[in-house]
């Protein structure tokens, strides 16, 4: 069998190559890897494929003789946001019997804080390179954070999100092409670099004001603490008792994409936002007068991660990702229409759904039903919820009562063969 190293070839300049890695490279019978990494390194003998794609470097494995030594190359270190993740697992299933060893390299996490002389134990690491992540949202939880950036979220667009919501002052390093000649580090506050133009692929590390979590409850916030009242009319909202059960049903996890359907005031979406700091929320709501209050209450929370999407579902939904949990709060007579297009992005998606109306009910229940036909593990569970808050009549107390609520929860029951 072929011995085959993953190797961490550091920043892509010789110099941050280990001397077991270089030593590594020199006995190899085979190389692969990107062009500019193969460019990078010395051994004249070897055959070199260039090839990034996992399929393309298992096939070029494998037609290597068996006893060669085959080496693949791959940016910074093996550990940190690496390819190698899912090529170990490629490999170990098409190459039987390999004999696989993964060698460390030096991180753009480790060169960068040694440059800028801080130290990168008491920082939190997010990529927002190919995925959503809410930057401003993990300053002000950790106070200090590095951050992989991309073309769809550069390290200037980083720097805008955190002066919109309240951290122009932040301290912020923002490092393009390390370890080249050309290696270039900016450094200022938020503001003072949120006009400039950098490198999609930069790295940052951004030292912000550590905001207290305890700030909010855990979970259903006091009505009172939203904004409702537009040009004298008061948008609908879900209620502290109904949202509480609600969110504790859809169990939303930190890095979860969201839907709110029908979003009101967005006391859901704000809730969620802030549950999911990691993830991203879609507030869909199509009154003007409740999207004029979602904007408000976004930037009153400060909750950067949830999106605000003007509409009517389920037309509204169909550009969004694919969600991991949904809150229907309002649907317009569209129920099925919403239940049939979420899980047709996602099997796996945590539905809720709120009725306070028997008609409702029963239409929950329909869709439920249609749906277990397509996906016969869906679950489908009730909960009514009725509650009574106390007034002061004089020197006395009352129970008001409040409507009742039925909470539906759809989703798929794991199988045991699942992980």
């Amino acid at each position: 069998m072929p011995q085959i190293y993953l190797i961490g070839i550091g920043m892509g300049n010789p110099d941050t190559l280990t001397v077991r890695a270089q030593r590594i490279i020199g006995q190899s019978d085979c190389l692969i890897g990107a062009k500019r990494m193969l460019e990078s390194v010395e051994n004249d003998r070897a055959v070199r494929i260039s090839s990034i794609k996992n399929e393309e470097i298992v096939s070029a494995i494998l037609q290597q003789p068996q006893d060669s030594i085959i080496s693949v190359l791959l940016s910074g270190d093996v550990g940190f946001y690496s390819a190698a993740k899912k090529l170990c697992g490629c490999i170990r299933q098409s190459v039987a019997g390999a004999k696989l060893e993964l060698i460390c390299g030096i991180s753009s996490l480790q060169y960068f804080c040694a440059k800028i002389e801080t130290s990168w134990d008491d920082l939190k690491v997010i990529s927002v390179h190919g995925r959503e992540n809410n930057v401003p949202a993990a300053v002000q939880k950790f106070g200090k954070v590095f951050v992989l950036t991309g073309s769809n979220q550069t390290a200037g667009d980083v720097c805008k999100a955190l002066c919109r919501y309240g951290l122009s002052d932040a301290l912020v390093w923002v490092g393009e092409e390390l370890s080249y000649p050309q290696e270039k580090i900016s450094h200022g506050t938020a503001e003072e670099l949120s006009g400039q133009t950098f490198s999609s692929l930069a790295v940052m590390v951004i030292e912000g004001k550590k905001v207290p979590q305890t700030d909010y409850p855990a979970i259903g916030f006091a009505d009172e603490m939203f904004l409702r009242n537009t040009e004298g009319k008061t948008v609908p909202m879900t209620k502290q008792e109904i949202r509480a059960v609600a969110l504790s049903r859809l169990q939303i996890t930190e890095d979860a994409c969201v839907y709110d359907v029908g979003a009101g005031t967005g006391s859901v979406s704000i809730e969620a936002a802030l549950t999911a700091r990691g993830g991203r929320v879609y507030a869909i709501e199509k009154n003007p007068q409740a999207v004029e209050q979602l904007h408000k209450n976004r930037e009153l929370f400060g909750a950067q991660n949830m999106q605000i999407v003007s509409g009517s579902a389920p037309q509204a939904l169909l550009p969004l990702p694919a969600p991991d949990f949904v809150f229907v709060g309002g649907s317009s007579g569209n129920l099925s229409e919403i239940l049939q297009l979420c899980f047709s992005k996602n099997p796996k998606v945590r539905v809720v759904v709120t009725a306070v109306t028997l008609e409702t009910v029963g239409e929950m229940l329909c869709c439920a039903k249609e749906l277990g036909q397509t996906f016969p593990n869906l679950c489908f569970e009730v909960t009514q919820v009725s509650c009574a808050r106390s007034r002061q009549a004089g020197n006395y107390h009352l129970m008001n009562g409040m409507n009742p609520v039925w909470i539906g929860c759809l989703f798929q029951k794991q199988s045991q063969t699942e992980d």
